[in-house]
């Protein structure tokens, strides 16, 4: 069994990846294969609802460059996925609603 976590927080060290090591830590007490996948100082932009996604039907988005297909492919590999993120203006950071949405997006392609 695998577990993928997502940082979203802009901060390598913050206190949304003390929060998602921990949970990983106890999982892998359990011994459950873990991975935590920062996003910060990633640039990820949001869905560009081209569709491409759809007409490839590959399960990966058409916008390359980024890492968002990378991570597609870790989720995709997992069992459990945790995504983390700090609260900024009541949602989650910009960098996990993109990937949140291109990841869905292609999800229901």
């Amino acid at each position: 069994m695998k577990v993928v976590a997502f940082n979203g927080s802009a901060r390598a060290k913050s206190n949304t990846a003390i929060l998602l090591n921990l949970v990983l830590a106890e999982l892998a007490g359990e011994g459950i294969e873990t991975e935590l996948v920062p996003l910060a100082g990633k640039a990820i932009p949001g869905c560009c609802a081209c569709y491409r996604c759809f007409k490839n039907a590959d399960g990966h988005c058409a916008v390359t460059g980024d890492i968002v297909n990378d991570c597609i492919d870790r989720m995709s590999a997992a069992d459990g996925i945790l995504l983390g993120s700090p609260t900024y203006f009541s949602d989650v950071t910009a960098g996990m609603k993109a990937l949140i949405e291109r990841a869905g997006m292609t999800a229901r392609a």
